[in-house]
């Protein structure tokens, strides 16, 4: 069961140089995932940027901030992806403890705090950098990270709510999500720069209810269509719209369109989710697109809207090759070494050593 009460008390430009190479033409089939040519294009640093440094650590978000990202992309209840913690992203520091393979939702933040979650290569991001002993942030260590290290008063947030209706045990109920995660953002003047997104609609439907003024959006893939639908009775599009959704964010495509992760659009079993019509529609509501996780170049030429991607400065390249204008732009200069230092420390970047 979780533990309702631990995790309530947890939530207390670029500039990209010009590329002369020629991209090669795509088949016919893969044009139907091109949509309209809408600049300038803002790319999203998913994680921080996962596939450069340990994904989700103060260390990734001082690097989507160092190259200019539009929007860092992050999770609540703590800032950290997974339901559970994965032992190739973390491991224990406090011997017979055991933390790694639990819930997060069934861990203390003292728990949390003790594992090292930057020493790991995960196996889905091999040459990203490691930082030893990074921790497990809370959404005020963030905050306070990111308000200390950035200059930009135009960086957002994109926050996930990650809950899952089909997971229940899996994470705290979706009230703690909608009671308490707008409260901290708004202690920390990030409010307003932050869209609320999740795949549990429930949970920014809620959100949208009890703070009208909230900017959520609408995260799906290629399994959840027959569920949504289903639940609102509508196309998932005119849905999301109808919840007050700003932004929709529909996974690219996959192979077979089975809505596994890692496909491109070169594979020839690739079946674009996000196509034109979609886009079009979208539009039509007044809703921008943000397509997820989009890594590799011949499918990054395709998203010309918003990308959410673990190589932010990958898509920044692609864009510029394109002739894109990019959304982001050099910030201010970046700050010196002991400015660094003093965020890191402010933010708690290194796990506490000793028993929680």
């Amino acid at each position: 069961m979780v533990n309702a009460g631990k995790l309530t008390a947890i939530f207390l430009g670029y500039h990209a140089a010009s590329c002369t190479a020629p991209i090669i033409p795509l088949t016919a089939e893969q044009q139907n995932l091109v949509w309209s040519e809408e600049k300038p294009l803002q790319v999203q640093a998913h994680r921080g940027g996962a596939g450069m440094h340990a994904e989700s650590t103060l260390y990734s978000f001082a690097y989507a901030i160092d190259i200019g990202a539009d929007v860092i992309e992050m999770d609540v209840p703590v800032v950290w992806h997974d339901f559970a913690i994965e032992a190739d992203k973390c491991f224990d520091t406090v011997p017979g403890a055991n933390y790694v393979g639990q819930f997060i939702a069934n861990l203390t933040l003292a728990n949390l705090k003790t594992l090292d979650c930057g020493s790991q290569q995960s196996e889905g991001h091999k040459q990203a950098k490691l930082y030893p002993g990074a921790q497990v942030q809370t959404l005020e260590e963030v905050l306070e990270f990111v308000q200390c290290y950035s200059r930009d008063e135009n960086l957002q947030i994109n926050l996930e709510t990650k809950v899952d209706i089909r997971f229940p045990t899996f994470t705290p109920p979706v009230e703690v999500y909608i009671d308490n995660v707008v409260p901290v953002l708004k202690k920390h003047g990030m409010f307003e720069r932050t869209i609320l997104q999740s795949f549990d609609w429930r949970s920014i439907a809620g959100i949208k209810k009890k703070f009208p003024d909230s900017r959520v959006g609408a995260l799906i893939d290629e399994t959840l269509v027959d569920m949504v639908e289903g639940i609102w009775g509508m196309d998932w599009i005119s849905a999301a719209h109808k919840l007050g959704a700003e932004v929709i964010s529909p996974h690219h495509g996959s192979p077979n369109a089975t809505g596994d992760a890692g496909g491109t659009i070169s594979q020839p079993d690739y079946v674009p989710f996000t196509t034109r019509q979609l886009v079009e529609k979208a539009h039509s509501l007044g809703m921008m697109v943000t397509p997820w996780t989009v890594d590799d170049e011949s499918t990054i030429q395709k998203v010309i809207l918003g990308v959410i991607s673990n190589y932010p400065l990958r898509v920044g390249w692609v864009a510029s090759h394109l002739g894109y204008t990019l959304g982001i732009r050099p910030g201010p200069i970046k700050p010196g070494q002991h400015i660094i230092a003093q965020c890191l420390a402010k933010g708690g970047s290194l796990i506490h050593q000793g028993p929680p």
